[in-house]
């Protein structure tokens, strides 16, 4: 996404004020009320592609329910819904995170520290000690639940691959991560959609998808034709 897009949405959010241009920076000759204005005007025919990228790129929860809301009108579902704006912001589904999260780096560290628990625990088992079995025991039990929900957040807030930890590069081999492709990011299985729903609602979800992202596109497009921002350093 160019400067000028990443701008626009900073200015067009709610928080528009507190993202002026750097020092350095100035507006071109449409200045900064005729540039939201512009963004305004093209996001009326890609309404979607506007908080597609508000979502993605901002995090703006408005944006996000706005598109939830969206998809689970267009597919006559909330599941469906939520499935498909998983696959829009590369994120996983729900039944992809079990196996992700073992494969996290966070979980496999912290599984390490509740066998060391579990041992323990066990010792305490064989020597008769069951008050003490049981305390392990439930400090290991927390350990896993604390370590798969912290897993779980930190997969759909950045949409990191677990395997690469997000660089895109297999960890000591150093080539392409197989499990992201090396992009990075966490590739949605879309074929869970057709395994829940039949192969009809994985095609309209797939419809939704690409609607929402040519929309984005578009959008793009248009506001890349309208930098508000000389790009050039003033005194140069």
């Amino acid at each position: 996404m160019t400067h000028a897009i990443e701008m626009a949405l900073r200015l067009f959010s709610p928080k528009g004020a507190l993202h002026e241009p750097a020092a350095g920076r100035q507006f071109n000759a449409l200045g900064r009320d005729e540039f939201i204005g512009a963004l305004q005007v093209a996001a009326k025919s890609n309404p979607q592609g506007l908080q597609f990228l508000m979502a993605d790129h901002l995090g703006d929860e408005q944006a996000l329910a706005s598109l939830l809301t969206h998809f689970s009108a267009t597919l006559d579902s909330d599941e469906a819904g939520g499935m498909a704006m998983a696959i829009l912001l590369r994120r996983p589904l729900p039944e992809q995170l079990d196996h992700l999260v073992l494969c996290h780096p966070h979980y496999d560290k912290e599984r390490r520290r509740a066998a060391v628990v579990m041992e323990k625990a066990k010792r305490a088992h064989r020597s008769g000690n069951d008050h003490e079995y049981q305390r392990l025991l439930a400090e290991r039990n927390e350990i896993l639940s604390l370590a798969n929900d912290h897993c779980v957040a930190e997969m759909m807030q950045s949409g990191r691959c677990p395997h690469c930890n997000g660089t895109g590069i297999r960890p000591r081999k150093g080539d392409g991560c197989p499990k992201c492709h090396g992009t990075g990011r966490v590739v949605p299985h879309v074929e869970l959609v057709s395994r829940r729903f039949g192969q009809e609602m994985r095609q309209a979800v797939e419809r939704a998808v690409d609607e929402v992202i040519h929309q984005a596109s578009d959008l793009a497009k248009v506001m890349g034709r309208h930098s508000p921002v000389d790009q050039k350093p003033l005194g140069r």
